[in-house]
């Protein structure tokens, strides 16, 4: 290519990652920590299933209709990877089971989106984000913006939220969507409590 010039690397640009995840520590103040887990309703979402590992929440913000929030419950931890393998496969089956009755109660709904973001809240939780047919942009997820900015109908959260509780309370009245289920979530079985160691447009559908 006679003439032309090859670019060279780009250059580094200065971190803008907040400090508390630079230098990660466990009596950092933590937002989802001070929330009260034991409470229907923490502001932040309404309150559809109390789980073993983490608790499942119709989320209040943002423009995507049905958008769930589930917040790691047993102990401050930042990281999917600081989990151990009895708590990521807890959690995870949790979000899963959040996951499928949001898929039970949206039909239809050709995908869903799920991310593990951990780039604000250095606190783990799962976004479950629900695809509906008339969204734009389904080759990409949507933009952050439409999650957080504005909020939902207040008349449509707490209907859906009744209905998605009562799909979370019957693990087999999601067996139509994926033709099989997973086992309970929740139930009697003791949290592994204290810290581990052992997160385009989208538009409410109405």
């Amino acid at each position: 290519m006679c003439g032309s010039q090859v670019p060279g690397p780009r250059p580094l640009e200065a971190s803008t990652w907040p400090e508390r995840y630079a230098e990660p520590h466990q009596d950092a103040s933590c937002a989802m920590c001070e929330k009260d887990f034991a409470a229907p309703d923490i502001g932040w979402g309404l309150l559809l299933r109390r789980g073993v590992y983490g608790n499942a929440y119709l989320w209040r913000s943002g423009r995507v209709r049905g958008y769930v929030v589930v917040m790691w419950t047993g102990g401050h931890v930042a990281r999917l990877t600081d989990l151990t393998a009895r708590q990521l496969a807890g959690f995870m089956t949790e979000v899963t089971s959040a996951g499928r009755a949001i898929e039970a109660h949206y039909r239809p709904m050709p995908g869903l989106n799920v991310s593990l973001l951990e780039n604000d809240i250095p606190h783990l939780h799962a976004h479950l984000i629900p695809r509906h047919p008339t969204a734009p942009t389904p080759d990409r997820p949507p933009a952050f913006a439409h999650l957080d900015r504005d909020r939902q109908d207040e008349t449509h959260i707490q209907a859906d939220a009744a209905a998605l509780r009562a799909l979370l309370a019957d693990p087999g009245a999601t067996e139509a969507v994926v033709g099989d289920t997973l086992p309970p979530s929740g139930g009697s079985g003791s949290r592994d409590a204290g810290r581990a160691g052992d997160e385009g447009s989208e538009e409410a559908v109405v």
